[in-house]
């Protein structure tokens, strides 16, 4: 099955810091409005002539990045997939009380190290997580989009860890 990895749209976390939002708050964040210009252009790329499916992350920005889509190609069926979210710094969700924990968190994440005393996702559970959710598809589609995360996409297409993905990149997979 062909996969299109698509990364979320420019996230405006504005809101979010304004009202001191940490942890999983901060996946309320919505896309700025260039962001809706960024998802908008990216809607016009040809694979959206042939994905079957579009999967969506649960956060804000990635559904709004999805919404987007789909008001240029609105007869592709699309779904929200719990699975496709970003890497958690904090699996049990319940730790995590600021913006320099989680830069801790990040280093012993790109570092393979667990200074900071937290309980991270790695990149193997990424993939292991992500590849439940590609599992349930790979018989029913051909070619299929998910509008998902920097990291999820990392380790699905092998990238480096430092590589910059830009907003709305879009990445091929074989699955």
């Amino acid at each position: 099955m062909k996969v299109y990895l698509i990364r979320h749209s420019e996230t405006d976390f504005s809101q979010v810091d304004s009202h001191n939002y940490v942890g999983y708050g901060r996946d309320l964040s919505r896309i700025t409005p260039n962001g809706i210009k960024i998802a908008q252009n990216a809607a016009k790329n040809p694979i959206f002539n042939d994905i079957q499916l579009l999967l969506i992350s649960p956060y804000t920005r990635t559904m709004e990045t999805a919404l987007e889509i789909v008001k240029q190609h609105p007869t592709i069926p699309t779904q929200v997939e719990l699975l496709l979210h970003e890497w958690r710094p904090d699996k049990p969700g319940r730790k995590l009380e600021n913006y320099e924990q989680l830069k801790q968190i990040h280093n012993d994440y790109l570092n393979g190290t667990h200074l900071s005393g937290f309980d991270y996702e790695t990149g193997p559970e990424i993939i292991d997580r992500v590849s439940s959710v590609l599992d349930k598809y790979k018989d029913k589609y051909d070619c299929i989009g998910c509008v998902t995360h920097g990291q999820v996409i990392r380790w699905m297409t092998g990238m480096d860890m430092t590589s910059s993905i830009p907003y709305c990149g879009i990445y091929q997979i074989n699955y």
